[in-house]
Order: structure tokens, then C-alpha cells, then sequence
């Protein structure tokens, strides 16, 4: 067009196909190189969002999520406890009751099984334990960081249990297990170990051989 100044340049392919001296062929084999290197900073959840999710699950009962949020030592805990409780003399009332499994089903599950089983049977026997924590509001107030891998996550605790308003500052503690940040310890999950320890099945003194060798977390 006439009096048109303006230039348009065509690139070639072999100029497109490069950026900065460099190759667009070699910068993807940097980028699938490079990328496994920052998991965390790419795809994990924040701390303070996991706290919260979890505090959310525990106080909806959701044992499922509650899990997911769980670092592996806490489950392997939970475990533990199960397994002293069904080697007790008084297991069988314990599968049958608290776990409504024979001794060949307890065996064959997960750490994470064992956990949602137990809080399921729990529900039924401490009731009134567990839903207090279905009455509590949580409000995150900030974190507390220690070295790179774990998170001290603070939050404010009210609970109006029966028109009695209990109020309190707690923390949950978070650790990064696998590029996902994991609940360590938390009072809540104490309480929880506490009182499926004192499950009032029946008591009794250990007997017989292990029941089984821990079964990988899933």
C-alpha cells in the first residue's frame, strides 16, 4: 500500500524454532530435566491449607480425608494401638465389636484401614468424644516455619460442648513427606489415640504369637 511504512519480516523456521540462541528442542529437554527437581514448589498444598483441610474432615467425621492428610507415622501409631488391642485377651470382642472383621481381615489392612476402621468404630463407642470435635470452630491465625521440611500451623479452637464455650490455641504440626505436607501431631489426633486405647471392650493381658508383619501404607 502506498505510504504504508510498515514492515512485516517473515521468520524463517529455523529462526522460530529458536529463542535466545538457544533451541525451543533443547529448552523442553532442560524443562523435563530440571522439573522433577521443584515438586514442592510446583504441586504441593500449602501447609496452612492442608491444616485446615484437615481440621475441616476431622471436625465432618470424614475419616477417609482425615487419612489422606495423615503422615505415615501417625498411621503406623494408630496401628500399633490396634494391634495391642486385638493381641490383647480380649480381641475377638474387639473385631467383633470395634471392628465388625474376623482376625484373617484385620491382617490383610493398611495402616490407613486400620485408621478409618478404628475412627468408625470409635464413633460408636465414644460418641460423645468424637462429636465434640464436630462442634469446633477453627480459625488459622499463621505458621511457624522450621527448617524446610516441617510447619508448625497455629490456630484458634472454639468448641461449644453442651452450652459450655471452651476456647484454646493450638498448633498442628506438618511434615513434608513425599512432596505433600502431612499432619505430624496435632491434640486432637491425641485425644483420638487416648481414647481408642481405653475403648471399654474388655481388657486383658497379651497372648499368643504376632499377629502380623505391618502392612505397607497405601
Amino acid at each position: 500500500m502506498v505510504g504504508d511504512r510498515t514492515t512485516h519480516r517473515r521468520c524463517s523456521p529455523a529462526r522460530l524454532a529458536v529463542v535466545g540462541g538457544v533451541p525451543w528442542a533443547r529448552l523442553g529437554l532442560l524443562a523435563f530435566i530440571f522439573l522433577p527437581v521443584f515438586p514442592v514448589t510446583l504441586a504441593a498444598q500449602s501447609p496452612e491449607d492442608t491444616a485446615d483441610d484437615f481440621l475441616d474432615a476431622l471436625r465432618r467425621l470424614r475419616w477417609n480425608d482425615v487419612a489422606d492428610h495423615l503422615h505415615t507415622g501417625v498411621l503406623a501409631e494408630f496401628h500399633l494401638i490396634s494391634r495391642q488391642l486385638v493381641e490383647n485377651r480380649a480381641g475377638d470382642s474387639i473385631l467383633i465389636q470395634l471392628y465388625d472383621a474376623s482376625r484373617e481381615e484385620w491382617n490383610g489392612w493398611t495402616s490407613r484401614e486400620v485408621f478409618r476402621h478404628s475412627m468408625r468404630g470409635m464413633t460408636r463407642y465414644a460418641r460423645g468424644l468424637v462429636e465434640s470435635l464436630v462442634m469446633t470452630d477453627v480459625r488459622i491465625l499463621g505458621t511457624v516455619p522450621e527448617g524446610d521440611t516441617i510447619r508448625h500451623v497455629v490456630y484458634r479452637e472454639v468448641t461449644d460442648h453442651m452450652g459450655t464455650v471452651i476456647e484454646g490455641v493450638l498448633t498442628v504440626s506438618l511434615v513434608l513427606e513425599q512432596g505433600r505436607w502431612r499432619v505430624r501431631e496435632n491434640a486432637e489426633l491425641d485425644v483420638l489415640k487416648t481414647a481408642l486405647r481405653g475403648i471399654p471392650i474388655g481388657r486383658g493381658s497379651p497372648s499368643g504369637p504376632r499377629l502380623f508383619q505391618p502392612t505397607p501404607v497405601s
